[in-house]
């Protein structure tokens, strides 16, 4: 297709080099289009969670939660084999827009910029194996542990010592 044709079809009037993206060609898929709802829904999530311009931490938790509604709508479109209605769009906006869940996305994205986030290798930084409960060592649960079969062990005994008594 010449650049002509291109033009005229887009109605956009400009002259630049086949293969370049236009303005008016960066649109939205039918899909994203469906479940964004309206500019204001968008900009507000968006806000939310890029308080300054170019925040990197609110730039990454905006791309966590599009990752995130991408991979509802898939999951949707799978389970109906229909686009979701504007009611169940919204519903899935409201949700996301929730304090806790916009907080769920600054901690990912804070875990992601610190080498620790969900797709991070096992060994990074030696921090992905599983977290013990808060300021609790090791010790801790070593002593409980012996603790609860000594306690096992006792009443064990005490039973089977309290049934030879009885005969």
């Amino acid at each position: 297709m010449s650049d002509g044709a291109e033009n005229e079809i887009l109605g956009n009037g400009s002259s630049v080099p086949a293969g370049l993206p236009k303005v008016g060609v960066l649109v939205k898929t039918p899909d994203e289009a469906e479940i964004d709802g309206t500019d204001a829904e968008r900009n507000t999530i968006f806000d939310s969670l890029v308080k300054v311009e170019g925040e990197v931490a609110g730039l990454v938790a905006y791309s966590i939660y599009k990752q995130n509604k991408r991979a509802w709508l898939q999951d949707f479109l799978k389970a109906t084999g229909r686009p979701p209605s504007e009611a169940e769009s919204r519903s899935y906006i409201i949700g996301e827009s929730t304090e806790r869940r916009l907080a769920t996305y600054r901690h990912l994205a804070a875990a992601t910029l610190a080498g620790q986030g969900p797709d991070a290798p096992a060994s990074a930084g030696g921090r992905r194996a599983m977290r013990q409960g808060p300021g609790r060592p090791t010790s801790f649960y070593v002593v409980w542990a012996i603790v609860l079969v000594g306690a096992i062990a006792l009443l064990a005994f005490a039973l089977h010592a309290g049934l030879g008594v009885g005969k």
